[in-house]
């Protein structure tokens, strides 16, 4: 499964972690990393503002940036198997999984959730479980263009799941050094920095764009989102190492006590369900439908690394509020197609977390008209 642990030196020449590194060792670095530093160039008319959210989200120097460094992520794998299947991902994150399904097998796929509690009727229906889809080898978007959530979450615009899961990555891999430090602690790299890159690979298919510039809403299975479950399919059925699997199922919640490990369970009992696997072959849960124990710390990371959205998610919803009343007092009314170009855009751009940081610093304005101009 890869190199059990990997040294400082060795993570410092990495392109992908060197401002992580340089951070840890208390170096001076710039203000705002990678393209968030950059000039996104001159400001746009706002009538000129790209309505479709994949065109926004390749055009930014922000998303383009991250992107290149969740790539180099992905290649500081050591296993090179992993390393691959895990590119394999971000190159095409289909939901691969239903391409086993013939008709009539939604119905009984709902049919066994739904006798194991997996799903609530009164939520999610049969016709309703499952976002539509063309060819299930084919990615509605691509991983770069997809929002970091839904429409009133966590970077909710075009290119936010590149900067969630960047940022997500970095995150673990600041636990994952401070715990080298501090306890001599060295859980398995590879598990975790994969299980954290693959844990929303579903988004791209959730979370579809629409025509008027927002994005699909979401249903949910297992008491939680199901981009999820689908992500947790997804890997399974791609044969990404069990332990991989189960530390990606931990994103939502840790399995530290009964109570949290049981929901981890169930959401591998409903990923493979959908995947048409047995969790108990597979090497995700014992017979008796528990984790294996004992539970590697693996998981754990990842669930702490998955915490952006804890103030990205408060951001966003502020700044979108600010955006709002800026449109209205800058632009006069803008239909829904216009405005949610206008957010989207500015989002990609800037991303919300520094929109917000503005707001608190009163620079909110310029900031924006820095990007849009009227």
């Amino acid at each position: 499964m890869g190199q059990k642990g990997i040294s400082r030196r060795s993570f410092l020449k990495w392109s992908a972690g060197a401002l992580a590194g340089i951070a840890l060792l208390g170096v001076e670095r710039p203000t705002h990393a990678f393209a968030a530093a950059k000039e996104s160039g001159p400001a746009i008319s706002v009538s000129k503002i790209p309505t479709k959210p994949e065109q926004i989200a390749k055009e930014s120097p922000l998303v383009q940036a991250n992107m290149e460094k969740l790539q180099a992520f992905a290649s500081s794998l050591k296993d090179g198997g992993l390393q691959e299947k895990v590119k394999g991902v971000l190159q095409n994150p289909a939901p691969t999984f239903l391409s086993q399904y013939k008709a009539g097998d939604v119905d009984k796929v709902y049919a066994e959730l739904q006798a194991k509690g997996l799903v609530d009727p009164a939520k999610v229906t049969a016709q309703t479980l499952l976002p539509p889809i063309k060819k299930a080898t084919q990615t509605p978007q691509p991983f770069l263009t997809a929002p970091g959530s839904g429409y009133s979450s966590h970077h909710p615009y075009p290119g936010g799941l590149v900067t969630h899961t960047t940022a997500n990555v970095t995150i673990l891999l600041g636990i994952y050094h401070a715990y080298e430090d501090v306890f001599a602690d060295s859980c398995d790299y590879d598990t975790a920095v994969a299980g954290e890159i693959l844990h929303d690979l579903a988004k791209p298919y959730v979370f579809q764009w629409q025509k008027d510039g927002s994005s699909l809403k979401e249903y949910t299975i297992a008491g939680t989102g199901a981009h999820h479950i689908f992500s947790i399919a997804e890997s399974l059925y791609r044969g990404m190492p069990a332990e991989v699997v189960v530390a990606q199922a931990c994103a939502h919640n840790h399995p530290g006590s009964e109570k949290d490990a049981a929901d981890v369970e169930h959401w591998l009992q409903a990923a493979s369900i959908l995947a048409g696997k047995d969790a108990v072959e597979s090497g995700l849960l014992k017979a008796d439908g528990h984790l294996k124990e004992p539970i590697g710390s693996e998981g754990f990371l990842v669930h702490l690394g998955d915490h952006d959205w804890v103030l990205s998610g408060f951001a966003a919803k502020n700044c979108v509020a600010y955006l709002k009343d800026y449109a209205k007092k800058t632009f006069g009314t803008l239909d829904d197609l216009r405005f949610h170009a206008f957010r989207n855009y500015v989002g990609s751009r800037v991303s919300y977390m520094r929109l917000y940081q503005a707001i608190e610093q009163g620079e909110a304005d310029a900031l924006i008209a820095s990007v849009v101009k009227a």
